[in-house]
């Protein structure tokens, strides 16, 4: 699979592209100095640099600047790209600042992931080809019994193929995440569903899944969610100001509307360029990373790991591999690996087509001024 991220905007279906993507204006940068200028230092464990000394063209960022100024594009909330593990560009827009937290949308579900693989490190749950239900007795008996449901296991979470009647794409689904917000108990919600089809046979987009994934972590761990990624992620990053919303039952939603703030956003991005290391201390697993981000079965428009998509972006003719965390109004955290670089969109175009314009602005203002084009 390929996106073309160069070709222009007016013209493409951006419909079709966030319908597959994720179901998923007035102008004024935080900071005016320019694009060549480097990001304000801050006491945040961050580096920065300029777009130049990083091997990256100006003109390209002048160029976006400009286009959003004259109303070519609708503005996102942020941009911040980090190059060679310098933070090189940090704008914001809509009234968003770097000190506002972002609902993160459905990219919440990639950093579910990460702490998913600090817990198996940790040996708090027994691996990926566990079964589920066994782990969470306090929901017994399940109903719509089904010995399919019994062979379901954490690494099917993880890669949405849960074999459960979960899809949030689909309107008539029993499992749509919109459903499952209106129940009580949501870990149960999804449990009691009956089954579609064997796990691992197909992939469906299950919000609901991640949400079970996450209680079968803050079980093994014995501490509530927020509490778990604060001790093993968050606090270690310096990340001091993050908020999980609550899920019905007692949980966390693991599977969406994490609030961070852009410049943190960024560093988790980082913390997976680097191989799960954060300023040289291991976070993450390395191997986790790897698996996490690396093969996957096709989920709409791209591949899906274990909840982090991939894909390779065609600029002018050249393949650029990324593996990418994605939430409904143009949340996005790419990683491009062969170019050591991360860039951060924050957007508020909720179910609406723009959700999936930072495809756009990336490949045609980011990846060309990374490529020197």
């Amino acid at each position: 699979m390929r996106i073309d991220l160069t070709a222009p905007w007016k013209s493409r279906d951006l419909l079709l592209l966030w319908v597959l993507a994720c179901g998923v204006m007035a102008c004024g940068g935080y900071r005016m100095e320019g694009p060549g200028s480097p990001p304000d230092p801050l006491d945040d464990g961050w580096a920065v640099s300029s777009l130049q000394a990083e091997g990256m063209n100006p003109e390209r960022l002048a160029e976006l600047e400009h286009k959003l100024k004259a109303g070519d594009y609708p503005a996102p909330d942020s941009l911040l790209i980090a190059r060679n593990g310098k933070l090189v560009y940090e704008r914001y827009w809509n009234g968003f600042s770097r000190d506002k937290p972002h609902d993160l949308r459905s990219a919440t579900k990639s950093i579910t992931s990460m702490l998913t693989g600090i817990a198996l490190e940790r040996k708090l749950l027994p691996g990926v080809d566990t079964s589920v239900l066994p782990l969470l007795g306090r929901y017994a008996p399940v109903k719509n019994a089904d010995e399919r449901k019994e062979r379901l296991t954490l690494r099917h979470l993880l890669q949405m193929r849960t074999g459960l009647s979960c899809n949030d794409w689909q309107e008539d689904s029993p499992g749509k995440e919109e459903r499952m917000y209106d129940s009580r108990d949501w870990v149960k919600f999804i449990l009691d569903l009956p089954m579609a089809e064997e796990p691992g046979q197909s992939s469906a987009y299950c919000t609901g899944g991640v949400v079970v994934l996450g209680a079968l972590v803050e079980d093994a761990a014995g501490v509530p969610f927020p509490e778990f990624s604060r001790n093993h992620l968050f606090e270690p990053l310096g990340i001091t100001r993050f908020e999980w919303q609550e899920a019905g039952g007692g949980r966390t939603d693991t599977g969406g509307h994490l609030h961070l703030r852009p410049r943190d956003f960024a560093r988790l991005g980082q913390v997976m360029l680097d191989g799960g290391r954060w300023r040289g201390e291991q976070l993450v697993p390395e191997a986790w990373v790897k698996e996490s981000t690396t093969g996957g079965h096709p989920m709409g428009d791209s591949k899906y790991g274990y909840l982090w998509w991939s894909n390779t972006f065609g600029i002018a003719g050249t393949p650029v591999d990324a593996y990418f965390a994605r939430g409904n109004g143009g949340q996005y955290l790419f990683v491009f690996p062969s170019l050591n670089l991360v860039a951060v969109f924050t957007g508020s175009f909720y179910n609406e087509p723009e959700s999936a314009l930072a495809l756009e602005l990336c490949g045609r203002f980011v990846l060309t001024s990374a490529l020197g084009m």
